[in-house]
């Protein structure tokens, strides 16, 4: 009988986990690409309990790339300022701005176009064409860098987008993902964020427990 490849088995796993425990959250339940890549430039170095009134909030009252353009930037300070980082609502505006007059108020589904928006890096990019637009990829980031780092024992340096063997288990990993790239990739920042934190992750409760490295680790120094 053929070995089950562990990343195979790693994929498996966390999809089944995710069928009944990924987090609830109003940019979750939309495949709007606008909403989507607002909640993405919002969640930037910023707790995910803090974005959810803003969010709602936001959506409301600029429920489009036009609305947003023509928006006063103050207004959309007072609008996010909890948040912190005024620079995020010029950002913001700029974004809409670039998306009304050199995209008709479509935001792009090509990567390069994406890439070419004001503010938007890789994980974004990726994060939209994913849940916007289901295309099948892996949004790399430090938290999916660390999940990586410790089920699989990789030797990570660096940024993670940046690094290559982080890309390559994430390639191998798609692999195996078969057109549910979404819950992945939803199901990874969960994990990272209530289990697999960065400081005590909850090894003993980790529905990967079995078949991570860390814990294996952990379990052979009692």
């Amino acid at each position: 009988m053929k070995r089950e490849p562990k990343s195979e088995k790693f994929v498996r796993t966390i999809l089944f986990w995710a069928k009944h425990n990924l987090r609830d959250f109003p940019w979750r339940r939309t495949n709007d690409p606008y909403r989507i890549l607002v909640a993405e430039v919002m969640l930037q170095r910023t707790k995910v309990e803090k974005v959810v009134p803003v969010y709602k909030d936001f959506v409301n009252r600029y429920p489009d790339p036009q609305a947003l353009a023509r928006a006063p930037l103050e207004d959309i300070v007072t609008c996010i300022e909890s948040l912190g980082l005024r620079k995020r609502a010029k950002a913001l505006k700029l974004l809409a701005e670039q998306i009304v007059n050199d995209y008709a108020s479509v935001i792009p589904k090509n990567r390069m176009e994406l890439l070419a928006l004001f503010g938007v890096g890789n994980y974004i990019a990726d994060a939209v064409l994913c849940h916007a637009y289901g295309i099948q990829t892996i949004t790399i980031d430090a938290n999916l860098a660390r999940v990586f780092k410790r089920v699989f024992s990789l030797k990570t340096k660096g940024i993670a987008q940046k690094d290559k063997t982080v890309r390559l288990l994430a390639a191998r990993i798609l692999k195996h993902a078969n057109g549910h790239c979404r819950e992945l990739n939803l199901a990874i920042i969960d994990l990272a964020s209530s289990i697999c934190t960065p400081k005590n992750p909850k090894c003993p409760e980790c529905f990967l427990n079995a078949l991570c490295d860390y814990a294996k680790q952990l379990r052979s120094l009692r």
